[in-house]
């Protein structure tokens, strides 16, 4: 809540005349804008109105205010009075009423008293006022009490999910203020949400500028005040949660995999200890959430689909299923056209496509005068016909845009002509302006501000534009990029007279990120971005060379790794260096920034723009020797970067090479007194490996057996170690029953290949039993439902070697819980209906096998997308002839209803 400071007097002197009041403006002299925006009430003063719309309305209690004796005007010359009390009659009741308003309203030590005594005039000529230590020191420590409240000092761990939510919240709240002429569409939206039996999305279509993202964030804004009132129909018990995204509008909104996993985050289905490893096992849970009944009803609303990171899960949309469950809503926007919206139309349950019509009369004209009238400006009546008659002004970015135009025009008398050179097309409308900028407001300085800004991959901050735009060489492009300084540690950033030049014609165009003004700096549109490649880029492509390695010599000189990390790969990849990006990418400090357990997958890729995998394992595997050569380092860090490696070169796919790695962070565990925890984490690590290495193979064979053996044995051992952890928390009972149900899986495989001396196939098989039987109370336990149905299915992998029926029967259990935990599209639904009807058709019972292997595949299909390799494998199951009969019998069938 904004911080409030008011200084008045409330009292009256004797003649009846009281301090004045401030100014009253008649009707004529309030714009019809700041009459809507601020809710002004006639007959109130412009002083009166600041606490209303600062503190009253609000009940705001950071507000202060500071009443003034009025004995001090005892003392003051008669002359100087008349500029010090206010000659309105109205103005001692006015005063007397607000005292009382803000007495009833308030807490005690909002409102204060003070004195103070006359101390002369200054050189001016106004009055001075001394004896203010009190009121001082009140002013202050009210302050800072409400900032400490606020704002603690001790350290907190914010939740990063929940930062990036108040981000969008706060772009959500900026955007959704002023939304013109849009009414017939907002209803449709409405009526799409409320209706019932609705199984699709709902598409905002619409080309660039055309007011997509207001429309968005109003729907956002009204859908969580109706969600919070519980005035959306259709679930009264739980009630309905609202997820907003607004792609390009914070620093990493277009990554879909933060995105996805946000929105499982706020439905409870994922938490730190069970999140997906990469994009695609995102997409997978999302795609399986979305469809699945028992989710929490949820309305998503994300805003410019199209502009998320390339990448095929990106594109193809395989996070959302072809049919929604029945609780969940999903409003998206895009430009029509783009490749996410044809993937959107060419599915067979096709979305429903709202487009986004040009601008009627009315709603222009309202735009303009709401613009202009923020700033007491207005357009006669052929000034605003001369506007309204291009074509373009049907688009609310151009218009706002030639609005901007002609508040900042200086000359009234040629205000018409400058409306008639406006040029119809958003993108040449921005080129222009960008001229204007270079010719009023610091020429190439202004251009290397808007290069700096296109050319970084998440915007700026305004510090660290000033301190590259500090250096006079960073400003002016050169061909021989070796012109660029290599010390970029000049201590003196651009002087404040410069950047404030710039900053002040560039402001209506840029956003900061967040609320606070030390955010990010980038483009408002996405438009302007296109305009700024168009003019600077087009015909110098060797410009865009320039500007990446200006940025890449500056966040090379960085402490804020966040910051760096974030920006300077980038930029060294833009430019092709992948000498430097090589020793970047061996430094400790970045591998341990990027580094995750299951998938490093920003790690790898960068590794990859340098080379294949093998540079990867030589670049760490030369560091791993220098650390462990040096007698200074600790020996439990050498172990756990041992570890580390061996893990990323294995998620690399060099999956040989990984395991001297893990055999050197074993050694040195054995050294250091083989502690349990560590045992067990490296143990399960190594059986990792060696099943990586099983997966390779596409049929269960002999040649399994040297990996399979140590797979089992590994996963034994981490077992063993486990049952002395389960009772610390419940993350060691989660690795535990993983192990368990892991180590089932390979005793199938065991089992099939007859075992050998060390352990009969028998033996694996009752092994495997009693695994899953723990394994499943386990999870009972943590009450993971998921995870249950999952161990039954293995447990009727492994009985089906055996007893066919009794497999079968475990399976159908499986299905219901599996179904009833993820619905029919997830990962574990595409295994099953695929486990059961390989167990059918070895049964013999084709018909049924039909059915489930037809299910399997749509499930992977919507899961996995169309082209994965396990699609693929079904789709020739059923290209087999028994099925293809089948199939036609299906169609003839259907023919004849």
């Amino acid at each position: 809540m904004p911080f409030f400071l008011n200084l008045t007097s409330v009292a009256m002197i004797q003649n009846l005349l009281s301090e004045r009041c401030g100014w009253i403006p008649n009707p004529l002299e309030v714009p019809d804008s700041i009459v809507e925006e601020y809710r002004w009430v006639m007959g109130l003063s412009v002083t009166e109105m600041e606490i209303m719309h600062g503190a009253y309305r609000k009940d705001n209690l950071n507000s202060l205010f500071m009443l003034r004796d009025v004995s001090f005007l005892n003392n003051i010359p008669a002359k100087l009075k008349d500029d010090l009390v206010d000659v309105n009659p109205i103005a001692p009741e006015k005063l007397r009423v607000l005292k009382q308003m803000l007495k009833d309203r308030f807490h005690e030590n909002q409102v204060n008293f003070y004195k103070c005594q006359y101390d002369g005039v200054d050189s001016d000529g106004k009055v001075e006022l001394k004896g203010l230590d009190d009121f001082s020191k009140t002013v202050f420590q009210f302050f800072k009490t409400r900032i400490e409240e606020q704002y603690p000092l001790e350290e907190k761990t914010t939740d990063p999910y929940r930062q990036i939510m108040e981000s969008h919240e706060s772009f959500m709240r900026n955007r959704s203020a002023s939304v013109l002429g849009r009414n017939d569409i907002l209803e449709q939206i409405k009526e799409h949400i409320v209706s019932v039996g609705v199984d699709k999305a709902l598409l905002l279509l619409g080309g660039p500028g055309t007011g997509k993202s207001s429309i968005m964030a109003r729907v956002a804004d009204v859908s969580v005040e109706k969600a919070i009132s519980r005035d959306i129909p259709g679930s009264p018990d739980q009630g309905w949660h609202v997820f907003y995204h607004f792609v390009g509008a914070i620093p990493g909104s277009p990554d879909l995999e933060a995105c996805l996993k946000r929105l499982l985050k706020e439905l409870n289905i994922i938490n730190e200890s069970k999140m997906p490893k990469d994009l695609e096992t995102t997409c997978q849970v999302a795609c399986s959430a979305l469809s699945n009944p028992n989710t929490k009803p949820v309305i998503i609303i994300i805003d410019a689909l199209n502009q998320f990171d390339e990448s095929k899960e990106s594109t193809v949309l395989n996070w959302l299923p072809v049919k929604l469950a029945p609780q969940v809503r999903c409003v998206f926007s895009m430009i029509d056209d783009t490749p996410q919206h044809k993937t959107l139309k060419s599915r067979s349950s096709k979305p429903v496509e709202l487009f986004v019509t040009p601008l009627d009369m009315e709603s222009r004209k309202a735009i303009v005068v709401e613009s202009l009238g923020k700033y007491n400006k207005k357009l006669d009546e052929e000034q605003m016909t001369s506007l309204l008659s291009k074509e373009s002004s049907q688009n609310p970015l151009w218009l706002s845009i030639a609005c901007e135009e002609l508040r900042v025009y200086g000359l009234f008398e040629k205000l018409t002509k400058k409306i008639k050179s406006f040029p119809d097309g958003l993108l040449s409308l921005l080129e222009s302006v960008l001229s204007r900028f270079e010719d009023e407001s610091g020429g190439q300085l202004v251009v290397a501000t808007l290069c700096l800004l296109e050319c970084s991959k998440t915007g700026l901050l305004e510090r660290e534009l000033l301190m590259i735009l500090g250096n006079p060489k960073n400003i002016t492009p050169s061909k021989d990029v070796k012109k660029i300084k290599s010390d970029q540690t000049i201590k003196n950033p651009l002087a404040a007279s410069n950047w404030a030049r710039v900053y002040r014609v560039l402001k209506p165009f840029l956003r900061p990120f967040g609320d606070s003004g030390e955010g990010r700096l980038d483009f408002y549109h996405r438009s302007l971005s296109k305009a700024v490649r168009a003019k600077y880029f087009k015909q110098d492509s060797w410009k865009n060379i320039w500007w990446h390695t200006v940025l890449a010599k500056y966040f090379e000189t960085i402490e804020n790794m966040d910051r760096q990390s974030e920006e300077y790969p980038y930029h060294l990849t833009k430019c092709d260096d992948k000498e430097k990006l090589r020793e970047y990418l061996k430094q400790w400090r970045v591998f341990h920034h990027f580094y995750h357990p299951e998938f490093s997958g920003e790690l790898l890729a960068f590794w990859r723009t340098v080379g294949d995998k093998s540079e990867l394992f030589d670049c760490y595997t030369e560091s791993l020797e220098n650390m462990n050569n040096n007698p200074n380092v600790d020996r439990e860090e050498i172990s756990l970067h041992y570890e580390k490696v061996a893990r990323v070169v294995m998620q690399s796919g060099d999956v040989d090479r990984c395991f001297n790695l893990l055999q050197s962070a074993l050694a040195l565990e054995d050294e250091l007194g083989a502690k349990p925890m560590r045992m067990m984490q490296l143990y399960n690590v190594a059986a990792t490996m060696h099943n990586e290495r099983l997966t390779l193979h596409d049929f269960i064979t002999k040649a399994m057996m040297p990996d399979l053996k140590e797979c089992i044995s590994f996963r034994r051992k981490a077992i063993r170690i486990s049952e002395q952890l389960t009772e610390r928390s419940e993350k060691y009972k989660y690795e535990r029953a993983f192990s368990l149900m892991k180590l089932a899986f390979n005793l199938k495989t065991w089992f099939v290949l007859k075992g050998d001396n060390n352990l009969s196939a028998q033996e694996g098989f009752d092994l495997g039993v009693e695994s899953l039987k723990e394994a499943k109370e386990l999870y009972e336990e943590l009450g993971d439902k998921g995870h249950v149905a999952e161990c039954m299915m293995n447990e009727g992998l492994l009985l089906g070697e055996v007893d066919q029926e009794g497999a079968l029967e475990i399976y159908r259990k499986a299905e219901v819980i599996c179904i009833q935990t993820y619905g029919e599209v997830s990962v574990l639904s595409s295994r099953m209906f695929t486990n059961i009807a390989i167990l059918l058709e070895e049964m013999n019972n084709y018909d049924e096998a039909y059915t489930y292997f037809k299910n399997g595949l749509s499930s992977k299909i919507q899961v996995f997308g169309d082209d994965h390799p396990q699609t693929g494998r079904l789709k020739r199951v059923l290209q087999e002839p028994a099925y293809q009969r089948l199939a036609r019998q299906e169609q003839q069938q259907n023919q004849q209803r």
